[in-house]
């Protein structure tokens, strides 16, 4: 029986319950569950189908009595996971949020980040606190974000998965947004160099995410890469105003362009104002357009004294055209210690986007690989991401590019002192690519 069959049948069969608590209200949710118990008659298992059935058991939870929380958790029980709903413990659902009981203590595993952010989202009451709209400022804040350090593999962004009957979030498994606390942009430098003072290196690593990315998802990604490459500075984390919508894609493009001053902005301060040694940035997917656009034209040399050097940048699967990269590189040349480039001949994403624009992206490999001067380009064709779906994300996710990053950051180590990477070629047209 499919998970999708079975918690359809647990619902209905806790319907009388659900009605008396409810009332008049529970007309409206049994014609919903009778559609999507018709839709999956008719039509069987589908994406579009547990998402509008994940929506629906957010809505019964968020608006259930405490009596119905308990018949409701009862019903999803697993038979093969006892341990599923705990009594008296806080839920999660997705698009919920916490619940309203305080985080118990963290365990050993579980480590807390915090991500000193900042964005120029709209500003929002939702569970997301920023829109996916563009704001009339720049906001400033700490996102606090809960990573285990076991029960997951390395580089997973984990979350409570209906179809697993998850429907808590769980510090022990899940990597959670546990709050956002917005400050002053003079708080915000205060804040950070206090947590410079107490890190382990003075180090920044900045992440910039690329579209389709809510704030909270960024966040998550940005403390999860900093445990997963044992970063031991503080995490930066620029969240431009992505509509966080797959269907608007070039929304998102007018988005990115609009925010690029803004994230120069962001990245000056990184250098000049944190007092911070060195500032490490990675950006992902379509982030890299404000991060070239940065580059060209932060003059590095010119910088006050005391400002932080700009070490590693790194492009992680860049969606940006390839011929516009080569130009830009040439500008931005010598402006940061060293600049890495991750390219992927399987990255179903950026395929799509040479469908939508014409012109080849500069994180796709084979014949479009880019190779300038002055930045180490590094073909993850081989890693094996099938797991990731679309492979969009392998730059965190996968075992071996983590190791590499790691790498970079932490030992600034040259690609022919890393161990997952070999040289192909010749200079002028050498690249690397991870072994087999």
């Amino acid at each position: 029986m499919s998970d999708t069959l079975r918690l359809l049948l647990q619902l209905i069969s806790i319907a009388p319950i659900l009605e008396q608590t409810f009332g008049h209200d529970w007309q409206s949710y049994r014609d919903e569950l009778l559609e999507l118990s018709g839709r999956l008659e008719r039509d069987g298992c589908s994406a579009a189908l547990d998402k509008d059935l994940d929506a629906f058991l957010a809505r019964l939870l968020v608006n259930a009595t405490e009596e119905a929380k308990g018949a409701i958790r009862k019903a999803m029980m697993p038979v093969e996971d006892k341990e599923t709903w705990r009594a008296g413990g806080d839920f999660y659902v997705a698009g919920a949020g916490l619940g309203t009981k305080a985080m118990p203590a963290l365990p050993d595993h579980v480590v807390e980040v915090p991500v000193f952010y900042g964005t120029d989202r709209e500003a929002s009451d939702g569970n997301d606190h920023f829109a996916g709209r563009r704001g009339d400022v720049v906001s400033y804040g700490v996102a606090r974000v809960t990573v285990p350090t076991e029960g997951r593999d390395l580089g997973e962004l984990t979350s409570p998965k209906w179809w697993k009957l998850e429907f808590k979030a769980d510090p022990e498994r899940h990597v959670i947004l546990s709050s956002v606390d917005g400050c002053s942009r003079a708080g915000f430098v205060a804040d950070l160099q206090s947590a410079l003072a107490t890190a382990d290196e003075n180090d920044l690593l900045l992440f910039v995410h690329g579209y389709n990315v809510t704030l909270t998802d960024a966040a998550r990604r940005a403390a999860q890469l900093a445990v997963d490459l044992k970063f031991r500075g503080r995490t930066l984390l620029f969240s431009w105003a992505s509509a966080g919508d797959p269907k608007l894609y070039t929304v998102d493009e007018a988005t990115i362009d609009w925010s690029e001053h803004h994230f120069r902005a962001f990245v000056q301060l990184a250098l000049t104002e944190t007092g911070a040694s060195r500032l490490h940035v990675l950006a992902h997917s379509m982030g890299n357009r404000a991060l070239v656009r940065a580059l060209e034209h932060i003059d590095t040399g010119a910088l006050p004294r005391g400002s932080a050097s700009l070490c590693q940048v790194i492009f992680a699967a860049p969606d940006i055209d390839a011929a516009k990269f080569k130009d830009l590189a040439a500008l931005f040349h010598g402006r940061a210690d060293r600049c890495t480039l991750y390219a992927s001949s399987g990255d179903v994403a950026l395929k799509a986007s040479k469908l939508i624009h014409g012109y080849a992206r500069a994180g796709e490999a084979e014949d479009s690989l880019v190779i300038v001067d002055g930045v180490d380009t590094v073909d993850a064709s081989r890693v094996d991401t099938s797991l990731l779906g679309l492979r969009h994300s392998y730059f965190g996710s996968e075992r071996s590019i983590l190791s590499d990053i790691a790498a970079l950051l932490n030992d600034r180590k040259e690609p022919s002192l890393r161990f997952d990477v070999k040289a192909v070629g010749a200079p002028p047209r050498q690249y690397w690519a991870y072994r087999e």
